[in-house]
């Protein structure tokens, strides 16, 4: 049998290649960024979709400030699986609730 040392350069380049993906993957996980001088705790709710209601329009209700708007709407796209801005009246919707300490 013939084995092949492995150069330590590339068990560096290896090692260096692995923590880039991972750091990259960390800055592009979503969330909703809210006041950073203030504290809130954060919790869940079910809203029941009506006829007319928007994305948007739950994000007006529950969103921290209007700047949030845009996180909040990617925030609820992803905890309810949604690929678009379209919800259907009847159905229901896991929504994120902030409270300030």
């Amino acid at each position: 049998m013939k084995f092949k040392l492995i150069n330590h350069n590339n068990i560096m380049l290896i090692i260096v290649g692995v923590l880039i993906i991972v750091s990259f993957m960390a800055g592009h996980m979503t969330s909703v960024q809210a006041d950073e001088s203030r504290s809130y705790n954060k919790s869940f709710t079910t809203v029941a979709i009506e006829e007319g209601t928007t994305l948007t329009d739950i994000a007006m209700e529950y969103a921290v400030s209007k700047a949030d708007y845009d996180d909040y709407i990617t925030e609820v796209k992803k905890i309810n699986n949604l690929k678009q801005d379209t919800i259907h009246a009847g159905c229901y919707l896991l929504v994120p609730v902030y409270s300030a300490d």
